[in-house]
């Protein structure tokens, strides 16, 4: 079972976007125009509105600065998809992606390219079924509660080492590319660093091998990728 790649996009599925513009600026219009409900809250909001559980999705539509702050004081409570759109044509999308934006576009990206982005990071990050459990060995992973477990101990782990480790887990043993880790966990494909996928995998062992340094369960595969073994 292959969530990341087959799990549908909400029926009607609820963005909530940062802007310092009212409800009808054209960027809000053209995302109710490809048929998501728009709500829409001042940064000083944003935590009350993702609280309540009443959005799918946060887009942050600003200025980098206050992006990076906005997705900070996010990703300090929650692990809701959030799409950056900056009003910058110029501007380094890497580090908004490492503070664990699903995804970043500049300023020029077209509106029908980010309704689709947007669609794209709901299909990856859909939430699985209810009570879904992914056993390994002495691994216990629970998507739905964000919770796994080493030897019945909780271990923690960020959304993206979280969303690593289910993808390889899911894979049951195959080889996933550096490139497909980058699209199907962070959300940018080829057009990011694949030294990315090596850094996490790093972190991940620190955290579930015996010794890190002569791993046995997250596996190197020359020029190829990484793979689980339970």
């Amino acid at each position: 079972m292959h969530a990341f790649e087959t799990a549908p996009v909400p029926v009607v599925a609820r963005v909530l976007v940062s802007a310092s513009e009212g409800g009808r600026s054209p960027l809000l219009e053209s995302l109710r125009h490809h048929g998501f409900a728009v709500l829409v809250a001042p940064s000083d909001a944003l935590a009350q509105q993702v609280e309540s559980g009443a959005v799918d999705l946060v887009l942050l539509h600003t200025d980098a600065a206050s992006a990076l702050q906005e997705l900070a004081a996010l990703r300090a409570f929650s692990t809701v998809p959030v799409v950056v759109a900056l009003r910058e044509t110029r501007a380094s999308l890497e580090r908004f992606l490492e503070a664990g934006a699903d995804d970043c576009v500049p300023s020029g990206v077209t509106r029908a390219e980010l309704a689709t982005r947007v669609r794209a990071v709901l299909r990856r990050r859909q939430r699985p079924p209810v009570g879904e459990v992914l056993r390994a060995g002495p691994f216990v992973m629970d998507p739905g509660r964000h919770l796994f477990l080493h030897d019945d101990v909780p271990v923690h782990l960020p959304p993206k080492e979280f969303g690593l480790l289910e993808l390889l887990i899911r894979r049951d043993g195959r080889v996933v590319s550096r490139e497909e880790a980058l699209e199907l966990v962070w959300g940018h494909g080829h057009s990011g660093d694949p030294s990315t996928v090596d850094v996490h995998v790093k972190r991940l062992r620190a955290k579930v091998e015996d010794e890190p340094a002569n791993p046995t369960r997250l596996l190197t595969v020359r020029r190829l990728g990484y793979r689980f073994q339970a």
